[in-house]
């Protein structure tokens, strides 16, 4: 008998994931997201430019499967890759709260 377990999602294999949004421009209009994934993914935007990312799914409430709050740019995001280690199919399952910041600003004298 064959031991199924070992390819079971959730016992072994389970890949998750933090990263941030980088586009929200889905030109399929499915809510995809390519996001750059931490640890994974280099920052360098030079080699890995942001076109190049893979789309990411959210997986979305049972009771309100078409109706959502979109994400925005910049924000943090955990998510799996439902293949595992293969990592070519990553979903999101949850925003991350974050501080947004902007550069200080410099004090004008009066």
């Amino acid at each position: 008998m064959i031991d199924s377990r070992n390819n079971f999602m959730g016992l072994n294999g389970f890949v998750w994931w933090v990263g941030v949004i980088e586009n929200v421009n889905d030109e399929l209009a499915v809510a995809r997201y390519q996001i750059r994934i931490h640890g994974w993914h280099t920052d360098n935007k030079s080699i890995l430019p942001t076109k190049d990312l893979q789309w990411a799914y959210p997986v979305l409430p049972i009771n309100c499967a078409n109706t959502f709050s979109a994400l925005s740019v910049g924000d943090w995001v955990i998510g799996f890759f439902m293949d595992g280690e293969n990592a070519q199919h990553p979903y999101i399952f949850g925003v991350m709260p974050y501080i947004k910041t902007s550069p200080t600003p410099v004090p004008t004298s009066t």
